[in-house]
């Protein structure tokens, strides 16, 4: 790309171009070709003197030079406060600029910019709103105004652009003409844009009461659960009582009776030695009339039947008791702690495999979720194993048992979750669990808010 606005020239017409630009579109770059056809304007196809010399403009020059060199300031200046662009064709006292011509490349106040209105060769120069940035409507290339809209380049140019520059037998239109198509697009998009900030808010307007709605549930959980608990607790602690009351009642009732059952073998041990004594007596006699009277006197001449002596009374056992409260509360602890297993310590994840997903979805790095991609890598776009469906099909394989699963869908009103058989797991080394089962499948799907089993 050559230096912007190199060696630039003045037509008669107003318009500048680089000399070396003109003179390829009027075919004089080689002194040896002779020019075909008159001389003419690339921009507004004026006719031309035929004998017409060119002269490098050096004011022009320079004017383009000291633009391009003041480029990197521009933004920076126009994030400042504007200052006051004056008239450059004012002499002496100078007013302030009202318009720029971007065939001149000067700010005019309102008189100048009236007497170029009225001139017959001036009436064609191209006045926009006052600005500093005169660049930024020129081409980098050629230094020209940017008038056209390359469409297939999408980006404005000029017309040396579309005739001998980079965009050469490009499709052009004038800036007005793309300007209206692009704002037709803008209103189509407005349109759209303003539906759907519409549905954003009517959704957010929905969401509102939720918020609450959710407080409130939460809260009124939150007091089920402290009051559930608080009732389980109450019971405990009633049953705590009652195992502790019980305790006591049988440790008073048992130390009642071993004391009743002491003195009763304590009486009974004292008659034993009454009838010991007398049988010692008796034993000791001499006189054998006197040992008869005495023994048959007492009663001890047949033979006594004793009732037999235990320790313990099994049907008063303090160790039956005992393990009767202690089974009251290993039956407490059974029901309490044994039986309140959580159903949510048996859940297991499903891993997803991503060599069976469609070339269009794309399995998370953790293998838990699958998203749709709208422009599929290209190791995806080779598989060639895949079916036609957007499906994807998870690595665990179960024989037997009973499985259920939770599956998270969002935004998408369509979809199917089901089971597989066989060949149909997509794994050609693997054999089914049990039989040959082809295809067959259940499944559930969901779609517009309805569900299909």
């Amino acid at each position: 790309m050559s230096e912007p606005f190199t060696d630039p020239v003045r037509l008669p017409c107003g318009h500048n171009f680089c000399q070396t630009c003109i003179q390829v579109v009027w075919n004089m770059d080689d002194p040896e070709t002779s020019r075909e056809g008159p001389l003419f304007c690339p921009e507004c196809q004026i006719l031309l003197p035929p004998d017409l010399e060119l002269e490098i403009s050096a004011d022009l020059q320079r004017k383009v030079q000291d633009a391009f060199a003041r480029a990197p300031l521009l933004e920076e200046s126009s994030q400042m406060s504007p200052s006051i662009i004056t008239c450059d064709q004012c002499i002496g006292k100078t007013e302030v600029a009202v318009k720029s011509c971007l065939t001149c490349d000067a700010s005019l106040c309102s008189a100048h910019t009236l007497l170029h209105q009225q001139r017959e060769a001036l009436r064609w120069h191209s006045l926009i709103e006052v600005t500093e940035d005169l660049i930024s409507f020129k081409c980098k290339e050629h230094g020209e105004e940017l008038k056209l809209f390359c469409q297939e380049d999408q980006i404005a140019v000029c017309c040396l652009c579309i005739a001998v520059g980079s965009h050469k037998n490009h499709q052009a239109v004038t800036l007005q003409e793309a300007c209206t198509e692009f704002k037709k697009v803008l209103k189509t998009n407005k349109s759209l844009l303003l539906q759907r900030k519409h549905l954003a808010k009517s959704a957010l307007q929905d969401l509102e009461p939720l918020f609450s709605e959710v407080l409130k549930n939460a809260e009124a959980y939150r007091v089920r659960i402290v009051e559930k608990y608080s009732q389980i607790k109450a019971h405990i602690e009633e049953d705590q009582k009652l195992m502790l009351a019980i305790l006591e009642t049988e440790e008073i009732y048992t130390n009642k009776w071993l004391r009743w059952r002491s003195e009763s073998l304590k009486c009974h041990v004292k008659e034993i030695n009454a009838v010991l004594k007398s049988s010692q007596t008796l034993l000791e006699a001499e006189n054998d009339v006197r040992f008869l009277q005495h023994f048959k006197k007492h009663g001890i001449g047949s033979q006594m039947e004793l009732p037999l002596v235990s320790v313990t009374d099994q049907e008063y056992s303090t160790l039956d008791k005992m393990k009767t409260v202690e089974q009251l509360i290993n039956n407490l602890d059974k029901v309490v702690f044994q039986n309140t297993q959580r159903l949510w310590s048996s859940l297991r994840a499903i891993s997803l495999d991503p060599e069976t997903a469609h070339p269009e979805l794309e399995v998370s790095a953790d293998r838990l979720e699958v998203h749709w991609s709208k422009k599929p890598t290209p190791e995806r776009k080779r598989k060639t194993n895949i079916s036609s469906q957007y499906s994807v099909r998870a690595k665990e394989r179960f024989c037997s048992g009973s499985h259920y699963w939770e599956v998270a869908v969002w935004k998408k009103p369509f979809w199917l979750i089901g089971l597989s058989y066989g060949s149909a797991t997509g794994d050609q080394d693997s054999e089914p669990c049990n039989g040959d089962f082809n295809n067959a499948f259940c499944y559930t799907y969901h779609g517009n808010g309805k569900y299909l089993i």
